[in-house]
């Protein structure tokens, strides 16, 4: 019975933040996202490091992955024997799962194509307002051309103006 109450004891904390608590707990936070220093010359440890990463995410992929069927196999019926109530959760699962990804990588594809699509719509439409370099036979031509219409249109303004006075 001690142990009882023991276990289930209530203890108050007090939440007085002083300045030195607050530097430690800042202290803290700042050791647990530093980035150590590796030698460039052991390359050893930085690749060890980031398969243990990925390993660690496959392993917790796993983990999830294998509750979420037991999960699934307790709405199965017991009448369902248990290995082929988890083994068909867990193609069922994997099935909506690849659903997912592959709804979102398709999309993730039609964006990207479609952005391409209309970039290179506006480089091929807009190719003559760039900037024009001197020096070369066409570009001077092309300002002669220009130049020429730019005379006619002012022309044709002027006629209309004379026109309504």
């Amino acid at each position: 019975m001690a142990f009882i109450l023991k276990s289930f004891s209530y203890k108050p904390q007090t939440l007085a933040f002083t300045s030195q608590s607050r530097c430690e707990s800042l202290l803290k936070s700042k050791k647990r996202f530093m980035i150590p220093f590796v030698n460039p010359r052991n390359r050893r440890s930085r690749i060890h490091a980031a398969q243990s990463n990925f390993f660690r995410v496959l392993q917790t992929a796993y983990k999830v992955g294998k509750d979420g069927v037991e999960a699934g196999t307790t709405l199965v019926p017991e009448s369902v024997p248990r290995p082929i109530a988890r083994i068909s959760v867990a193609v069922v699962g994997a099935a909506v799962v690849l659903f997912f990804v592959k709804s979102f990588l398709s999309t993730a594809f039609f964006f990207l194509a479609t952005m391409g699509l209309i970039y290179s719509a506006f480089i091929a439409f807009n190719k003559d307002d760039g900037p024009t370099t001197g020096g070369s036979d066409t570009t001077s031509s092309s300002t002669a051309t220009t130049a020429s219409t730019d005379e006619e249109t002012l022309e044709e303004a002027r006629r209309i103006m004379e026109k309504y006075k």
